[in-house]
């Protein structure tokens, strides 16, 4: 069953409202979402402590320590003495008595799991931990799931203080900087059709991985001035520097990568800068390192395929959706971003959670933008705006009541629209990605629809996922091994295995030929270089083949780029791929088990090579990803690249068609796989002609429905400045209309031409 707001907000108010009085029930202010944890008060000295944990729990205790040690097991002994031989009814001062370095204080439970204790001696830095007594009587010693600081994953949270950095871009925060990208669901584009976003990993911008080095790489996006905004990818905290997915403190930030007040200063930096900041954020599940929540309360539903799924929709589920939106509150309000992408929000197996997040966080913070990472082939409902706004206190009042209902009736329901500002667009990055990595035959009806519909979402073709995820390569290695047709050159005992080999020597040959002139290398040269690295004996490859299979995936970097910029809205594109940065970017990540198994479990590693093509350790996998790993020689492609995109970037900021426009005519020639679309907005039209094509049209290419007017070429992929072959239209003053096309369009390109007004 389905039912949209109006209706469930009926049955709230109609049929319940003898029980339910939602003024005076809601709890959900701003004081409410950030009492939770450990906090100071500062008129006090003192410290308070909240949890939620098990409503049936016999007993919570937080102890705080002056000394304390990392691991937990240190008091299990203590308790469990207490326990076994008292049951529920512990003493505090049988526990208090045998350590002197710390000090258990018994929690009050205040109804439906939430346990307080006030007025607790402790300053900024003291370490903490609770002990929870479950339903059964087992002991569970747990750090706190609203943790703000843990400076190890299994060890004690550390009480935060938030007044550890001075704010310094004043104007920013407050508005007044005409730079800021802020949501305005007046506007049609809701404000972000500026978003031209760079998405970054810190731990692979600099050796250190550090926020404080972070800055170096802020310069260099800053110096190119076209990136508008940054999204960084998950610095939640796990337990070693990786790509952040796996993060099991929501509220805590990794302290291998530095301090909240660095992370502080690197966004103020950014600010400073003229760049929005988008924090990645992980909803949809826990991290299996460190993950003491199924120990601390209800917040475990299931084991997913990542990690522990979230109690969101069971029992007892109101204060789990409650934990994770004021994670999310909390990035925004005491790190200032701009935006929150939520990864993989399908798989958060909630609706209302997601739901509930856009708004809290539209409620709070009005400003700020969402993007969902939705992947259910473009769901209308995940961006769709409720036309009829409830209030705050009806709208979670509703998701409240419909979750319950889920849980204890099992009515299932849905809400009718989520709200999210915008989301990645999938479908047309899949299209995107199998043509021009693959070369698999190109669906031009697909991609003519997706194109029409992508105005509103964030349009990429390759970001962390569809790198790291597969093999480790980026889009120029995968083209050229399938140009080679590297499959079938190296050996593997399935398909994955080989298609791995072939794209990791397609990486070879790609760093090849940006380190060496290939028009004066040897073919033996080349050949043993590629049996060196995986290429079988029986096959050969010639420095020809190889030019023509590093221009064509050079000249198709260039349309992943030139594609997405070339639809109004936000688009995006990861670290260095607007230079054709050729550093592998692997998934890399250490767990605290890693040692162990390594050494113990026979085949482990085997299994992590044989599923990602490579060995995901930290030490080895971070290192080939660092953003400057694969140097290129002087007379170096990245160049060339690098204006390519600060021109049609800029090209696409000074056109209002571009930008923004609407698309009002399309045009599939299957024959030749060119897709044509034209844009306009006031006075300004636009027509972008795309070939995913390998044939050449010199001078006699017609366009049946080409528009009246004349027209000039103001743009051309193909351009010798950007590394082409310099097939080009006569220059960029021509005069071109419907009567006189003949239109030159290289294999492989974009031309873009533009209404002479």
């Amino acid at each position: 069953m389905r039912v949209d707001k109006i209706s469930a907000l009926a049955v709230n108010r109609n049929n319940d409202n003898k029980n339910r009085d939602y003024n005076q029930s809601f709890k959900r202010q701003m004081s409410e979402h950030v009492s939770w944890g450990a906090n100071l008060v500062k008129e006090t000295g003192k410290a308070n402590f909240k949890l939620f944990s098990f409503p049936d729990a016999k007993a919570v205790f937080v102890e705080v320590a002056n000394k304390a040690g990392t691991k937990f097991g240190k008091i299990w002994e203590r308790v469990a003495q207490v326990v076994f031989a008292q049951g529920a009814a512990l003493s505090i001062d049988a526990l208090n008595q045998e350590d002197n370095e710390t000090k258990i204080y018994p929690m009050v439970h205040k109804g439906e799991g939430v346990y307080e204790a006030k007025d607790i001696n402790a300053s900024a830095g003291s370490q903490y931990r609770y002990i929870v007594v479950d339903g059964a009587k087992n002991i569970n010693i747990v750090k706190d799931p609203y943790s703000k600081q843990q400076s190890d994953v299994n060890g004690w949270s550390e009480i935060y203080d938030s007044d550890n950095y001075e704010w310094k871009s004043i104007d920013w925060l407050e508005g007044k900087d005409s730079r800021r990208i802020v949501r305005k669901p007046e506007e049609k584009l809701r404000g972000l059709e500026d978003l031209f976003i760079e998405e970054i990993n810190i731990p692979t911008l600099s050796e250190e991985g550090s926020f404080e080095k972070a800055k170096g790489y802020i310069d260099n996006i800053v110096s190119k001035g076209y990136a508008t905004a940054i999204e960084i990818m998950p610095v939640e905290n796990t337990f070693s520097l990786q790509w952040g997915y796996d993060g099991v403190d929501k509220f805590a930030v990794n302290p291998k990568m530095g301090t909240q007040a660095e992370l502080k200063e690197l966004i103020d930096y950014a600010h400073g800068n003229g760049l929005n900041v988008i924090m990645d954020a992980v909803p949809n599940h826990i991290g299996p390192d460190g993950n003491y929540l199924p120990k601390t309360g209800p917040y475990r539903k299931n084991a997913g395929e990542f990690g522990d799924v979230p109690n969101y929709e069971g029992h007892n589920n109101k204060y789990v959706r409650d934990w994770m939106a004021n994670a999310m509150l909390w990035w925004v309000n005491e790190f200032k971003v701009d935006g929150l992408r939520l990864d993989m929000t399908k798989n958060c197996a909630s609706d209302y959670l997601l739901k509930q997040i856009v708004e809290e966080v539209n409620h709070h913070n009005p400003d700020v933008f969402l993007i969902a990472e939705d992947g259910r082939d473009n769901k209308f409902a995940t961006t769709q705006y409720n036309t009829y706004k409830l209030s705050h206190e009806d709208s979670l009042g509703m998701i409240d009541e419909n979750v319950n209902n889920i849980a204890y009736k099992n009515w299932q329901t849905y809400p009718a629209e989520l709200g999210y500002d915008t989301e990645w667009d999938f479908p047309l990055m899949h299209v995107l990605k199998d043509t021009l990595a693959d070369s698999k035959d190109l669906d031009m009806w697909k991609l003519d629809h997706l194109i029409k519909n992508s105005k509103y979402r964030v349009k990429y073709v390759m970001s962390h996922d569809e790198i790291g995820n597969i093999d480790g390569t980026r889009l120029i290695p995968k083209a050229i091994a399938a140009e080679l047709g590297l499959f079938f050159k190296v050996p593997g005992e399935s398909d994955a295995q080989k298609g791995q080999r072939a794209a990791h020597l397609g990486q070879k040959l790609a760093e090849f030929s940006v380190q060496n002139d290939l028009n004066t290398v040897s073919d033996d040269k080349l050949k043993t270089f590629a049996r060196q690295h995986g290429m079988v004996d029986s096959a050969t490859i010639t420095t020809g083949d190889l030019r023509t299979a590093f221009n064509i995936a050079k000249a198709r970097h260039k349309l992943s780029l030139a594609v997405p910029l070339t639809i109004p809205g936000p688009k995006m594109f990861f670290q260095g791929d607007d230079e054709m940065n050729l550093s592998r970017f692997k998934f890399f990540r250490e767990f605290s088990s890693d040692s162990y198994d390594r050494e113990n479990e026979k085949g482990y590693v085997e299994s992590i090579i044989n599923q990602k093509g490579y060995d995901t350790l930290e030490a080895i996998a971070r290192k080939d990803s660092m953003i400057d790993s694969v140097p290129q020689s002087e007379t170096s492609h990245s160049e060339e690249i690098r204006r390519f995109s600060s021109d049609l970037i800029g090209l696409v900021k000074g056109s209002k068609a571009l930008k923004s426009g609407d698309m009002i005519n399309t045009w599939n020639d299957f024959k030749n796989n060119i897709h044509i679309h034209q844009l306009k907005k006031d006075d300004d039209e636009v027509l972008v002609i795309k070939n995913f094509g390998n044939t050449l049209h010199d001078k006699n290419y017609w366009y049946s429905g080409f528009p009246d007017g004349n027209w000039k070429e103001v743009f051309n992929s193909d351009s010798e400045i950007y590394g082409g072959g310099n097939n080009v239209n006569e220059g960029k003053n021509s005069t071109i209309n419907r009567n006189k096309q003949n239109l030159t369009i290289a294999p492989n390109s974009v031309i873009i031409l533009q209404k002479i007004k």
